[in-house]
Formats: structure tokens, C-alpha cells, sequence
């Protein structure tokens, strides 16, 4: 058991989250702690919220930023607005020919995003430099069927599973707040990652919160992912 006291780096929804009896476990890296005891399988498969805003992330930009990944053995390619899925269960976001998002697995990534972080130098020259994602956007995940019909509430794009396939990316404004979203689902699952200005998490979090409402407003947490993972 741990609190998010005891760690400098905090998700921005902890009150909120302890509030709705959120209990806190360490996360993977054991640098942060995590939400836990959170929702259930069955509401992740209708429709519920998860905060993995500690969880590791980072970007990198410029002009050699896809053949830079690929020499670390990223699995992407130069294609705009597509997400690609890592062998260690890792996103890969491209964003542009010049930029990627980089996301950790559910089940952690060892310190490989962290690494990538450390190894870069400017004296490569390699026309690409990280961007410190993990502390400048909060991370949502929005699973399960009727994912869709929250999002037409709050976003002018057009989510419904068959329109927006599996591994899309829209960035966009979600909430009037800017915003990535990928689909990328878990298993059977529709899943949608959602990166927002962790400035605003509170606010985009109270408005997922208001969208959800109809549809029974449940919260979940990282274990429940996982278990949606691993079927």
C-alpha cells in the first residue's frame, strides 16, 4: 500500500480519485503510485474512466524522428494520425513524419521509455529530441461499447467504431480542451487514449465524468485493464 504523498510525482486527479474511494497501489516502476480497487470488468466493458497519468510516457520530434525510433527498434512507420502496437504491449503514436508519442505497456516497460530518454544526446545529430510528455499531459483511458456515444457529447468527431477503426488517432479538441485520442483496444474491448494538458486534467476529468452520467459513470483502474488484456 502507498499513497501518492509519498512520491513526487502525483497524477492531478488524486483528491478527486481518493474521493471516490480510490485505493493506491505503486506503480510498475514503483516512482508514482496508481489508482487501484477501481470499477469491474463488466463496467469497463460498458463504459468507464481510467487515470494512467503516472504511468511512463514520452515524445520525441523532428526531422529524422521515424528513422530514429526505428534504429531502437520502435515499431512504427511514417504514417500521420496512426498508432502502432509495440512488442511489449507499448503504443507507439505517430503524430506527424516529425513527431511520436511513445506509451508505456499496462504492465510497465521495465525503464525502456526512461532509457530512451537518458541515451538521447545532442552531439548525435540525429534531427530528433525528446518532449517530457509523462509531465506536460495527463493520460485517460476510456473503454468499453458505449465509449462512442459519450464522446459525441463533448467532441466534433465522429467515434462510432466502424467510422473510427482500431489504432486511429484524432487530435482534436475533446471538452473545448486540445486533445490526442486513440482507439486502441484491449483485447475485445473498445479502448481510447485519451493525452489532455495536465493543467486542465481536473476540469477534463469532471467532464468525462458529466458525459458518462447516462451510462452509469463508473471508474476503473489499471488492474481492471489488465485483466481486460489478458481476456
Amino acid at each position: 500500500m502507498t499513497t501518492p504523498e509519498q512520491h513526487l510525482r502525483r497524477t492531478p486527479l488524486r483528491s478527486a480519485l481518493t474521493k471516490a474511494g480510490a485505493k493506491w497501489t505503486a506503480t510498475p516502476a514503483g516512482d508514482a503510485a496508481i489508482s487501484d480497487g477501481l470499477g469491474s470488468i463488466n463496467a469497463a466493458r460498458h463504459l468507464a474512466i481510467t487515470d494512467l497519468s503516472t504511468m511512463p510516457r514520452i515524445g520525441f520530434k523532428g526531422r529524422q524522428t521515424i528513422p530514429a525510433m526505428q534504429k531502437r527498434g520502435i515499431v512504427l512507420e511514417g504514417t500521420a494520425n496512426r498508432a502502432f502496437r509495440q512488442p511489449d504491449g507499448g503504443l507507439c503514436l505517430v503524430l506527424a513524419a516529425s513527431e511520436v508519442i511513445l506509451l508505456s505497456p499496462l504492465s510497465g516497460d521495465d525503464g525502456k521509455l526512461q532509457k530512451l530518454h537518458d541515451d538521447w544526446r545532442l552531439d548525435d545529430a540525429e534531427r530528433t529530441y525528446p518532449m517530457l510528455r509523462r509531465d506536460s499531459q495527463a493520460w485517460f483511458v476510456v473503454t468499453g461499447a458505449k465509449a462512442p456515444e459519450m464522446f459525441a457529447k463533448i467532441c466534433g468527431i465522429d467515434f462510432r467504431l466502424n467510422k473510427f477503426p482500431d489504432l486511429s488517432i484524432a487530435q482534436t479538441s475533446v471538452a473545448k480542451i486540445s486533445a490526442i485520442v486513440t482507439r486502441a483496444d484491449i483485447g475485445s474491448t473498445p479502448a481510447f487514449h485519451i493525452l489532455a494538458d495536465s493543467a486542465s486534467a481536473l476540469y477534463f476529468f469532471d467532464c468525462l465524468i458529466d458525459a458518462a452520467q447516462e451510462f452509469g459513470n463508473a471508474l476503473a483502474c489499471r488492474s481492471i485493464l489488465r485483466d481486460l488484456e489478458s481476456g
